[in-house]
């Protein structure tokens, strides 16, 4: 039986984010849409969206699928919650790679600005819709590299998001968002049985820095950049992303 890699798609994807990943042949890839997203159910109670229920609801995705254990791919939002199964069911994880990913906000006051912030975007999605939204989204910095790619890709990425509910990511933002997701930090020290691979794009300042960061406090951890590529590798240069994740899987 082959071994099955999960994907986590970030803020604003779908189950569709990964697909281009089913070329690879040596493991069953599954993608699944996160709660509050693609075609989740959106009105449910607060509580599912929480870090912690997320996380059990990916072990019992992998009790279900009677799987004794996974690769785990994330990317940024979907990177936190892969940490954070990772941290909580260790011994489930073979291999852990997480693209543009953080483990969270180490600051009381950081979070709480962090929240403030989820918080009016969550508005603007209540207040004025999901087009409105999508419109401001796409011109955030973190974004910028995604500027040159070509008008087929940058429109596929942004149907992406006009699919969503505006309901669904204002509860993703506001119970799930960096500033309310636990901080994982203090469990980076500790030893783990899988080797996490953190993936960043070399005009991702920030996220460079935190992949450096995070690899410091890790015993045993990688750190691979990716020339000419922002926050979304996978979007930005997909051959050379599906070929580096095809080796770390081997």
């Amino acid at each position: 039986m082959k071994p099955t890699l999960l994907c986590l798609h970030g803020f604003t994807g779908t189950s569709q984010t990964f697909r281009f990943l089913h070329a690879i042949k040596t493991h069953n890839v599954i993608a699944i849409d996160l709660i509050g997203h693609g075609k989740t159910s959106v009105f449910v109670h607060p509580y599912r969206y929480t870090s912690e229920q997320q996380v059990k609801d990916l072990e019992e995705i992998r009790e279900f699928l009677n799987l004794d254990k996974i690769d785990l791919l994330g990317y940024s939002m979907g990177g936190r919650l892969a940490l954070a199964y990772a941290f909580e069911y260790p011994t489930r994880v073979n291999s852990l790679i997480l693209e543009s990913s953080s483990p969270g906000l180490a600051e009381a006051d950081s979070r709480g600005n962090r929240r403030q912030s989820d918080n009016r975007l969550a508005c603007l999605l209540l207040d004025k819709g999901i087009e409105a939204f999508v419109d401001y989204w796409e011109t955030i910095p973190l974004f910028d590299t995604q500027k040159t790619l070509s008008q087929t890709v940058r429109e596929t990425i942004r149907q992406e998001r006009l699919s969503q509910q505006a309901i669904g990511l204002a509860m993703s933002l506001h119970y799930f968002g960096t500033g309310t997701q636990p901080s994982l930090w203090r469990k980076l020290e500790k030893e783990y049985p899988f080797h996490p691979y953190f993936l960043v794009g070399q005009k991702d300042v920030k996220f460079v820095s935190l992949a450096k960061q995070m690899n410091q406090l890790m015993k045993e951890s990688t750190v691979i950049e990716f020339e000419d590529s922002g926050h979304c590798i996978h979007v930005e240069k997909p051959a050379v992303f599906l070929a580096t994740v095809i080796q770390l899987l081997e």
